[in-house]
């Protein structure tokens, strides 16, 4: 019941979004336009917000950031293999399933969790897995992404066309604007840093809104073995790397379990978001749903073994 209590709310935004088009009370072109606010403005406000705010010396617990790292990797890696040699899934196709089997909603799903059952204590670990997922999640799944929508092409231009594409990302350029002034120290003027913070705000209801609008366009589940493997990726896999590295890196005190918490999390809200930039969304969709659904089972037995 406690993590429904997380869930429930998200996947009530969602049910809205879904109503919304069904009865026709935005038109069929508000989906696609609510997505691109999300991609440019809402994900990467979060970004400049997240990344700018941080004492990156203050934060930094090297082991936990390791295991979130290898972790997240290596259920990306498997998934891609599998997903290319064993189930014959393309290029984009395996590494749109590695995205999902390795990036976890930390902020939307994990976070809350954490601060609920620890009475708001390790926000800085929410902060070590923002890292993590802004420098190398992200940034790795979609460089795979852009190299495999140029596959025909030869090395030389293939790695251009990527360079080019990958510069024009408004994820990596706010990631790159944020590390910039974090580094640097520079201070954002405050009417700057609040307008970034009113954007930020908006990226939780409108991603999922988005999402419910477009399962409301298209619901229609296929692709049961590919959206079971990468649930299962997600929920399972991930979390099992990483409850096996706390074996060899050790992280303090309940750290360890907060640090399985977001582990456990079902895939990023804006899935379907990224997903569709390269056809993948219905895909995306589907998955997110029953991944979302099926984590309230995985993190309360993860739940139920931090507070044996």
């Amino acid at each position: 019941m406690f993590v429904l209590e997380v869930l429930l709310p998200l996947i009530l935004i969602v049910v809205a979004g879904f109503l919304s088009i069904k009865k026709r009370l935005f038109s069929q072109q508000f989906v696609a336009e609510t997505s691109k606010f999300v991609l440019y403005v809402s994900l990467p406000a979060v970004i400049v917000s997240s990344l700018t705010s941080i004492e990156l010396t203050q934060v930094i617990d090297l082991n936990f950031m390791l295991i979130y790292a290898i972790a997240g990797l290596v259920s990306m890696i498997a998934s891609i293999v599998i997903s290319r040699y064993m189930f014959k899934f393309n290029w984009t196709e395996s590494y749109i399933n590695g995205l999902g089997s390795g990036m976890p909603n930390s902020a939307f799903v994990g976070l809350p969790i954490v601060l609920s059952l620890y009475n708001g204590q390790y926000v800085e670990a929410f902060l070590m897995c923002v890292l993590v997922e802004n420098l190398v999640f992200i940034p790795i799944s979609l460089v795979l992404l852009e190299f495999a929508q140029g596959k025909s092409a030869g090395w030389k231009t293939q790695i251009m066309g990527v360079l080019e594409r990958v510069s024009k990302n408004p994820i990596i350029l706010a990631i790159l604007f944020a590390l910039m002034v974090n580094i640097t120290g520079v201070t954002l003027p405050s009417f700057v840093a609040d307008s970034v913070s009113i954007f930020a705000t908006t990226s939780v209801a409108l991603a999922l809104f988005a999402i419910g609008g477009a399962l409301g366009q298209s619901l229609q589940f296929e692709q049961y073995k590919r959206i079971a493997f990468v649930s299962s990726m997600k929920l399972v896999f991930f979390p099992l790397v990483a409850l096996m590295l706390l074996s060899q890196l050790p992280v303090e005190g309940d750290m360890q379990y907060v640090l399985l918490i977001f582990a456990a999390a079902p895939m990023l809200s804006i899935y379907p978001i990224l997903g569709g930039c390269y056809q993948q969304q219905r895909f995306c969709l589907n998955t997110l749903i029953v991944t979302t659904i099926a984590s309230g089972f995985s993190l309360s037995v993860v739940i139920s073994l931090t507070t044996s």
